[in-house]
């Protein structure tokens, strides 16, 4: 009988846990060292996973916030659609209208429109325009205004949609919104139940993955139409994984974004991940206590609003400065680590994963590196991005492991 638990114990445990390998490796990397640290405070978020393994049940929300090497989700596409193969795959998440306001967007989704949009981004140093979920903001005074937005479907992934909630500001002047899809016989619908007050939300009758959203004026007083983004979903349990960067973007750009943080519980978060430091390292009068004090700043404030999430900080990998090694992102990476622990967070330390001080220069020997020494490659982000895949089944397989 003690044999015939232990086996069923062992099937179990190996049903729960997931097979991944690094499907590239190059040498300069600590892989041994690829895992998260205080997984003990990641318990919810692991536990969420095993349920949905096993009872396919489960709509598993992650919220991952950062700057350039985020906007091109090209890291966070290798993370989602590999845990969304595993755990099943809800949709493609949060979106930003990122090409409407004339900045580079991520090649899974498209926005478009020809009407004229005013923009600002939490990066910007005078914002006027309030600062929502997606970083960025867009706005029109156009009483007819037209978004195309497309997703594409990749990684033999379908990322249709039937569920569409849209961010935007719900004020009197605000025109009315209408959805309409590509295919006739697709019927949409408004939620007729409360909203959040910078929410709307529509059904389909079937999936699809072409909207357009246009703008209605019904009374005098509407005059415009500020939109912060959509989150786009389809009807199975799974994985929601939502990619926010902005170019150019710090630890305070984000904390003084007028609605940011208090939009960010309406995604349920299960986990959020903060990856941001880079910018940071810019600064020719670097000092470890003001950045100190600006992640505790956005922490706090996220906590504020996201009492139950787990967050997992992560420090950024090695890169260049004006051709030389950047020498303040070894200070960067050790303040990150240092609030990280004295706060009792989830911590990734990518910088000391992949080589840590000098290790840019192995980077841009295996063309991970891209011109200018600071962005990387494609094929240096989707390194990036399955190392950090790696560090999160790692954990999770221990968490399985240990139940």
């Amino acid at each position: 009988m003690l044999w015939v638990l232990i086996i069923l114990s062992f099937h179990l445990k190996s049903q729960d846990s997931i097979e991944f390998k690094i499907p590239k490796t190059y040498g300069f990397e600590n892989i041994q060292s690829d895992t998260l640290g205080n997984l003990i405070y990641l318990s919810s978020f692991f536990q969420k996973l095993k349920a949905q393994k096993l009872f396919s049940n489960q709509k598993i929300s992650i919220l991952h916030i950062g700057d350039s090497h985020l906007q091109a989700d090209y890291i966070t596409h290798t993370t989602r659609t590999t845990l969304q193969k595993h755990f099943g795959n809800a949709g493609r998440g949060f979106i930003t209208p990122l090409k409407i306001s004339k900045s580079n967007e991520p090649f899974n989704y498209q926005t478009a429109s020809k009407n004229n949009w005013k923009s600002s981004r939490c990066v910007s140093y005078k914002n006027t325009l309030p600062i929502g979920l997606g970083g960025m903001t867009i706005k029109t005074y156009d009483s007819a205004a037209l978004i195309k937005l497309k997703t594409y479907n990749t990684d033999s992934l379908n990322y249709g949609f039937n569920k569409i909630i849209l961010y935007h500001q719900k004020i009197d002047s605000t025109y009315n919104l209408l959805i309409s899809d590509t295919t006739v016989e697709n019927q949409i619908t408004k939620n007729i139940l409360p909203e959040l007050p910078y929410r709307s939300t529509f059904s389909l009758s079937k999936i699809t993955n072409n909207i357009e959203i246009k703008t209605e004026k019904v009374s005098n007083i509407q005059s415009n139409f500020v939109f912060f983004g959509a989150l786009l979903e389809n009807s199975q349990s799974g994985i929601l994984y939502h990619s926010i960067g902005i170019n150019g973007a710090k630890y305070k750009d984000y904390n003084k974004a007028s609605d940011f943080c208090s939009q960010t519980p309406s995604l349920s978060p299960d986990l959020i991940i903060v990856s941001l430091g880079t910018n940071e390292s810019f600064q020719k009068n670097y000092n470890s206590d003001i950045f100190y004090k600006e992640i505790d700043s956005l922490i706090k404030k996220i906590k504020l609003y996201n009492p139950n999430s787990p967050i997992i900080v992560t420090t950024p990998a090695n890169s260049f400065y004006y051709h030389n090694i950047n020498l303040n992102l070894p200070l960067i990476s050790e303040t990150i680590i240092k609030y990280a622990t004295e706060n009792a967070l989830g911590i990734w330390d990518l910088f000391s994963i992949t080589g840590g001080k000098n290790s840019a220069q192995d980077w841009r020997k295996n063309n991970l590196l891209s011109r200018d020494g600071i962005h990387y490659t494609k094929d240096g982000y989707i390194h990036q991005g399955n190392l950090l895949t790696n560090a999160l089944i790692n954990a999770y397989n221990k968490y399985v492991s240990n139940r």
